[in-house]
């Protein structure tokens, strides 16, 4: 994917296309047109949009992320193309015979590099990240010791003051935090499914009333990239519980924000389809040395 642009669409229209571009027609404006081939990302807010099946078979070709909201205007669905795999039951079907220690050991992987990660943006915004950092190297097979959640005590209460994390709780950062972490959830099941995985079959995740425990075990160390974005938008004092434009837009390119995979910069979009991809081939060689997991810059 080679597109940049994230679109946002908050006002009743007709969404079609023509001549390999987006054609955008909100009521009683003009229309705008936007070449598909720049756009990574599109949300659909607004229950009042119309958009053509030509459209949407483009979406799915070009692998442009398209996103539903409800009726609070939160994430709430993630279009999911289908990639050519010839061998798409076959890794279902390794994916549902999946070993306990198999697993233990992934979201040891997991956790470790989520840790690192919530420590290295400590480190970005000069906070002491000592406490993480004396952490992250110590998570056993499973997470047995919890290590997660005790990291995560301390990361919070050091990244915002007088923070509390509660995806229920009603406060400007808890309400950013939950639109963003739902954009990224897409994006990494989106992946999963594209690549032959079943994302109701996690490594730790099991609830039975959630469709999505793998995506909830694999969006762990991207977590922090949102984190950063609502930590600026906090100190730029721009956070308020009705969510602007501007705040979503800038949630929303999260996906189009750059980690380091292999030593390169990519963006979490790319990083979501590496994930899936080397989560695959762990899975059927039986080794998490295969999996691919990113790093903050």
């Amino acid at each position: 994917m080679s597109g940049w642009r994230t679109v946002l669409v908050t006002k009743p229209c007709r969404l079609s296309m023509k001549n390999q571009q987006l054609v955008y027609e909100p009521k009683d404006e003009e229309s705008i047109n936007v070449p598909l081939e720049d756009i990574t990302v599109i949300v659909l807010e607004n229950s009042q949009s119309n958009m053509t099946t030509a459209l949407l078979s483009q979406i799915a070709e070009k692998n442009i992320a398209l996103f539903s909201c409800d009726s609070y205007h939160m994430p709430n669905g993630c279009f999911t193309p289908f990639h050519q795999h010839s061998r798409l039951s076959q890794i279902a079907h390794i994916q549902v015979k999946m070993k306990l220690p198999l697993k233990k050991r992934i979201w040891q992987n997991i956790i470790t590099r989520k840790i690192s990660n919530q420590s290295q943006l400590l480190k970005q915004f000069d906070i002491n990240n000592l406490k993480l950092e004396l952490l992250k190297d110590k998570v056993l097979s499973g997470d047995s010791e919890n290590l997660e959640a005790q990291a995560a005590r301390k990361y919070w209460g050091l990244l915002f003051k007088d923070f509390r994390r509660d995806q229920k709780a009603l406060d400007p950062i808890n309400i950013a935090l939950n639109y963003g972490y739902a954009i990224v959830r897409g994006a990494v099941a989106r992946s999963l499914v594209s690549y032959g995985l079943l994302p109701t079959f996690g490594v730790f995740h099991r609830s039975e009333l959630n469709a999505y425990n793998l995506a909830d075990d694999m969006i762990e160390p991207l977590r922090p990239m949102v984190d950063m974005v609502v930590k600026k938008l906090a100190l730029e004092d721009e956070l308020d519980v009705c969510l602007n434009i501007s705040i979503k837009s800038a949630l929303i390119n999260v996906l189009n924000m750059e980690m380091i995979l292999e030593e390169e910069s990519v963006s979490v979009l790319h990083v979501c389809d590496v994930m899936a991809q080397s989560f695959v081939k762990s899975m059927k060689l039986k080794d998490t040395s295969y999996l691919k997991l990113p790093l903050l810059t």
